[in-house]
């Protein structure tokens, strides 16, 4: 029995690694010829190609350099989440054109970006910065609140100040069909900044909809979000102390910018949201958001509402833990 076990184990680390060595090389051409596609637009170097018996493949050690720029980013894995180790041999298959019978479409798939790098100072952030802003072009842009809680996003400066030499950001994407739902799971950790959480789910078979036609119109049926912060609220409150506002006005930069943002989505928010986000910014770590119509909600009808009508329609509300 000993030496049964023994050599079932052997042959499973034989076959594992078999499989490994057969998605490097197909993988790996793959990955060459993307690399040689975007070499008009960026230089890419990548260290390696890993792959784990739970089903994930990566591209690890990713450099870019856009071109035009001197500075560049870097990815620590770049890559796919998937069943099992089988099932990213059937997708290699698939890919290769030659589908196994167990080939097809997995019942989960997701995507893992982890360790992604930015210094603060590089130039591509700096343009990138500059030309959003000039196409806001807002007028209000130089006022010191609007410049110390990010309302318009953090300039290279704002962020130099609020303590943040580099931007370290992982993030995951899972997409799977339920039973009823079809349900995203997005995670974003920004290192020392803050994490979220997001859960959406699509009432119905999103594939059997997708099929069905441009006419289709993928109706949300709940939607939370979970934000937990990691140090930059008491960062902006610094910041915005030494440019010298006051705890009030702080408060109402802050408001400020959540409404801005809710403006671009076509809401505006109301004291079930407003209130909660206050007692998140005066110190409880974690603000979650949750959106519940009554009924599925094709969410390309929230610009046919008035904004100050959406959170009753969405039957949004928060709480801070």
């Amino acid at each position: 029995m000993k030496f049964i076990l023994i050599g079932t184990v052997l042959l499973v680390g034989v076959v594992f690694a078999a499989g490994k060595f057969y998605l490097y090389y197909k993988v790996s051409d793959g990955v060459d010829s993307a690399v040689l596609a975007m070499s008009p637009y960026a230089e890419i170097e990548y260290g390696g190609i890993s792959s784990t018996i739970t089903g994930e493949l990566t591209v690890d050690d990713v450099k870019v350099k856009i071109k035009g720029y001197r500075d560049g980013f870097s990815i620590g894995r770049l890559g796919i989440d998937t069943p099992s180790f089988l099932t990213l041999l059937s997708l290699s298959d698939l890919a290769a054109g030659t589908p196994s019978a167990s080939s097809g479409a997995p019942e989960y798939f997701g995507f893992i970006a982890e360790d992604m790098r930015i210094q603060t100072t590089a130039d591509y952030y700096t343009d990138l910065y500059e030309a959003s802003i000039k196409k806001l072009a807002p007028t209000d842009i130089r006022q010191r609140g609007v410049q110390c809680v990010g309302k318009y996003g953090y300039s290279p400066k704002a962020l130099k100040a609020l303590g943040y030499d580099e931007i370290i950001v992982s993030m995951t994407v899972g997409l799977r069909q339920g039973e009823s739902n079809f349900i995203t799971e997005m995670n974003i950790d920004a290192v020392d900044m803050l994490n979220l959480d997001m859960n959406m789910q699509i009432a119905g078979n999103l594939m059997s909809g997708v099929a069905s036609g441009p006419y289709y119109r993928p109706k949300m049926s709940d939607l939370t979000l979970k934000i937990t912060d990691q140090s930059l609220n008491a960062r902006v409150e610094k910041y915005c102390t030494k440019l010298g506002l006051t705890p009030a006005q702080i408060l109402a930069a802050r408001l400020n910018a959540l409404q801005y943002r809710g403006k671009l989505n076509g809401i505006e928010f109301d004291e079930y949201v407003i209130d909660p986000y206050k007692e998140y910014l005066a110190g409880k770590s974690t603000l979650i958001v949750t959106a519940k119509p009554r009924e599925p909600l094709d969410l390309a009808r929230i610009e046919k509402y008035k904004p100050s009508d959406v959170p009753a329609l969405l039957n949004l509300e928060a709480v801070a833990q």
